[in-house]
């Protein structure tokens, strides 16, 4: 893999990384890599962690990010330990000739319960030393600077409301598997708000434990990650009739220049 564009797309957890991938494999045509590491572009072999970590601890888990590539491109999507993604990018970026060897450099992340707009500027501030252009507003498809390189935000699910990947996930299980979302949901909405309580959800847990339960259909024993890369969440018939997962695509291609 040489000679290709690179672009390092930031992501805050596991499933945000394995959706983000199926999107560019599924929609975009993109190939994943799982090749051995003398066939890494080399920008990314800087990327390779070392066992154990500086931290020292032996069960933490590898960072090693998500690489994805067609004839021209390759892409990283690097999760980087959800509230710390801004420090463990910058450790990253100041191992790299990042504003030489970047074509462009984005974060995906969720709104959670704050404002996206307040996330698109969090992010802005925490990457200024770095990226003083980065875009601290968004629309309806994210945001793309016009810089070299490219940078760009989106704000799950959709730019505009408050929410997380599940979220979108549920928007999209609805067109994929409206049978299986309705009786995921009757058996969620059969726990009491006492109940809810004592186990302790937080915001957005009820759209996570939706998604859950169908996983754990779609792949028994297995992770929502596995869920998310194998089954059908990401489609061209999701895409097709959800706006926001069609507007992730539009930004997408627009960071690429595809």
């Amino acid at each position: 893999m040489v000679n290709r564009r690179c672009v390092l797309v930031g992501v805050e957890g596991n499933h945000d990384q394995a959706f983000l991938c199926k999107v560019l494999r599924e929609l975009l045509g993109f190939s994943q890599f799982n090749d051995d590491k003398s066939k890494l572009d080399s920008l990314w072999q800087k990327f390779i962690p070392v066992y154990p970590s500086k931290t020292g601890r032996l069960y933490l888990r590898l960072d090693m990010p998500s690489i994805l590539y067609t004839d021209t491109l390759s892409v990283a999507i690097y999760a980087g330990e959800g509230s710390r993604l801004v420090d463990n990018l910058k450790d990253k970026l100041a191992d790299i000739d990042y504003l030489n060897s970047l074509s462009a450099f984005a974060i995906v992340a969720d709104a959670d319960k704050q404002k996206p707009a307040e996330v698109a500027k969090k992010y802005c501030d925490g990457l200024s030393e770095y990226f003083p252009d980065f875009p601290s507003e968004i629309s309806e498809t994210g945001a793309v600077t016009k810089t070299t390189p490219k940078l760009g935000i989106y704000i799950l699910p959709n730019n505009s409301d408050q929410g997380v990947l599940d979220t979108l996930l549920c928007a999209c299980g609805e067109v994929a598997y409206p049978a299986y979302m309705e009786r995921a949901k009757s058996y969620i909405s059969q726990f009491s708000e006492e109940e809810v309580k004592q186990i302790g959800w937080k915001p957005f847990d009820k759209e996570k434990a939706t998604v859950a339960t169908i996983a754990s259909i779609l792949k028994p024993g297995k992770t929502n990650t596995a869920s998310i890369s194998d089954n059908a969440w990401v489609s061209t018939q999701t895409e097709q009739h959800i706006l926001s997962l069609n507007n992730l695509t539009i930004f997408l291609r627009e960071l690429l220049s595809i």
